[in-house]
């Protein structure tokens, strides 16, 4: 009876990993909208390492439950396509900010360079 108590106590610590581990990636995920782009850079290359090291404790732990390895690898890929996502959102978003402010910094500096029209300045209109 303790032997069985014991190995059901194991398995239910087991059972909680998974849970656990995806809370992370939900916290992760849900967290990254706020990181600067290096940051998130480095959450997903965190991420990748991850699955090799879980890929590594399978194998060289025989006695890790196949179950868990598989859902704990599978929770980190898809959490690592929601945050690949994420992070291309975020580098598009800011590369066109980017080029926004070069070209209104351009048309100012044309405006002003204007040949047809040399005393021209930008005024603030009160419409």
């Amino acid at each position: 009876m303790t032997v069985a108590f014991a190995q059901s106590a194991i398995s239910y610590r087991f059972l909680l990993i998974p849970i656990a581990v995806a809370a992370g990636m939900i916290l992760l995920i849900r967290a990254m909208h706020k990181l600067a782009l290096r940051q998130q850079f480095m959450l997903l290359l965190v991420l990748g390492v991850s699955i090799g090291f879980i890929f590594l404790i399978m194998v060289q732990m025989p006695e890790f439950p196949q179950w868990l390895g598989v859902t704990l690898v599978v929770m980190v890929f898809i959490a690592s396509s929601f945050g690949t996502r994420i992070f291309l959102r975020n580098l598009a978003q800011d590369e066109k900010d980017e080029n926004d402010k070069i070209r209104a910094e351009e048309a100012r500096h044309a405006l002003a360079l204007d040949p047809k029209f040399p005393n021209r300045k930008p005024t603030k209109h009160t419409l």
